[in-house]
């Protein structure tokens, strides 16, 4: 890509440094302008003084449990002058969320018009983000993990957002020598890749890393271009062709507990009962982290409550403090337990195969058909667990780690050098993109869909393009049974 030409600065006339003084009169102190274009530069600067505000706090105490008043006391204006400029707390989430994607943008377009052709491109591209990321960690946290808890207004927000860093990432792509297009499922996971790098080194506190790291993470997104024929095509009922198993829900929190087909409480019934007191306090334990699980997905972390809880799971207070410390306490446990059956699903899966690439695509269609199945263990496994408490953020970042670790071949198996590590790491965070997308679109059950998509994505690094969609899009393999389980048959 050619380069722009810089403006040239003005050059100063040697007399400027000899020119007389002013006189007294222009050295006055000048008064404060009036009228309505000064007033709307007053109410422009009160309004990034609250933008940055609201970073602030968000990043701090995260977006549920911030106030107006915290803003407020942050941004130094009154009550009055907050709600002259926003309706409310949302509303001025969402104008803070539009300048940061804003300001974002203008830094990628100047850096897009600047850079020196392919491949600089696209490692101009990433640094710019890595460096807004690195300057202002607490308007990462913002956009990209507390936005989807102001509600489906901001949701819709991030994915338009989303869409336009897409498109960047896409055209320094596509600079690439040869022809070709990239599918837009895989720039979807090639920006959620960066941003779940991006977040754990801020996290750390390890930004000064992730310019060592953009060579890498360059060199990851292009191994999606070209992408083939059968993987740039829409995602349709092809990726459930030869799908590993066949799940009906169930196993996870939210779904259980057994639902009595009229509705109504779902305890035990009252008086004599023919069960045994392990039997009530299982019952009790599961209705209680379903109640958890269906409660959160609806109305979030925040607004839970214990009282709720009980009443959900038909159980008196004093029984839930019998199973649980707090509503955090079960909020984990409920977590606990989905993550434990989705991860024994997917080694399951995983582990029939005996070829590493159908092992792969075996196990990303266990994980993708358990969430689309599990659509409240899905909601706060992607999006509750992040931001709910530091506690149950590590969690959510642990159960994603013990997902990736199964992406990762020996030498033996790929048949060449082993990409860095930071591939792994970006290619889980692709992934983990691919199922938020859909379950903050409330489209989960459509999930399996991008199965074969998926496995492109976690394969093509490792193995080049061609070979990736190959296995991601022929007829899966059944597992041989083994002689024993014949003998059983």
């Amino acid at each position: 890509m050619p380069t722009k030409a810089k403006p040239r600065k003005p050059s100063v006339p040697a007399t400027a440094g000899a020119q007389q003084p002013p006189p007294q009169s222009a050295r006055a102190r000048p008064r404060k302008p009036t009228g309505p274009l000064a007033r709307e530069q007053i109410r422009a600067g009160q309004r990034v003084r609250l933008a940055a505000a609201m970073i602030d706090a968000v990043g701090a105490d995260g977006y549920r449990a911030t106030r107006v008043a915290d803003v407020i006391a942050r941004a130094g204006v009154s009550r009055k002058t907050f709600y002259e400029l926003f309706d409310n707390k949302q509303d001025c989430l969402l104008a803070t969320y539009e300048l940061i994607v804003r300001g974002a943008i203008r830094r990628l377009q100047t850096t897009f018009d600047e850079a020196d052709g392919w491949p600089g491109c696209v490692e101009a591209a990433i640094g710019t983000l890595f460096d807004a990321a690195r300057e202002n960690p607490g308007a990462l946290r913002l956009s990209l993990l507390e936005i989807p808890a102001a509600g489906p207004q901001a949701v819709e927000r991030r994915e338009r957002s989303t869409a336009a860093f897409e498109q960047f990432i896409r055209e320094a792509i596509e600079l690439a020598p040869g022809e070709g297009a990239v599918s837009d499922v895989a720039l979807k996971a090639i920006v959620g890749g960066f941003n779940r790098v991006l977040y754990r080194r801020v996290l750390r506190g390890d930004g000064a890393e992730l310019a060592a790291l953009v060579p890498d993470l360059a060199s990851w997104a292009a191994s999606y271009y070209p992408a083939p024929a059968a993987i740039v095509a829409e995602p349709s009922a092809r990726s459930r062709r030869g799908a590993a198993t066949a799940l009906s829900g169930g196993r996870a929190p939210g779904t259980l507990a057994p639902h009595p087909p009229l509705g109504g409480r779902r305890g035990l019934a009252r008086g004599d009962q023919n069960v045994s007191r392990s039997y009530v306090v299982q019952s009790q334990r599961e209705r209680i982290l379903d109640a958890v699980t269906n409660l959160t997905a609806r109305e979030g972390y925040a607004a839970l409550r214990v009282e709720a809880i009980a009443e959900e799971a038909a159980v008196s207070l004093v029984a839930f403090y019998e199973h649980f410390a707090d509503k955090e306490d079960a909020f984990l446990v409920a977590f606990e337990v989905g993550q434990g059956k989705g991860l024994a699903l997917v080694e399951g899966a995983f582990a029939a195969q005996s070829d590493w690439r159908f092992a792969v695509r075996a196990g990303i269609a266990a994980l993708f058909d358990f969430l689309a199945t599990e659509p409240s263990f899905a909601h706060i496994a992607l999006l509750d667990a992040l931001i709910a408490t530091e506690h149950t953020a590590q969690r959510s970042r642990a159960g994603v780690d013990a997902f990736a670790r199964m992406l990762a071949p020996g030498l033996e198996q790929t048949g060449g050098p082993a990409p860095p590590p930071v591939t792994i790491e970006a290619i889980a965070g692709g992934l983990f993109e691919l199922c938020l997308h859909y379950a903050l679109a409330g489209r989960i059950g459509e999930l399996p869909e991008v199965s074969a998509s998926a496995t492109y994505i976690a394969l093509a690094p490792f193995l080049g393009g061609e070979e990736a969609a190959r296995v991601a899009t022929e007829p899966l393999r059944r597992p041989k049974a083994s002689p024993r389980a014949k003998a059983r048959l």
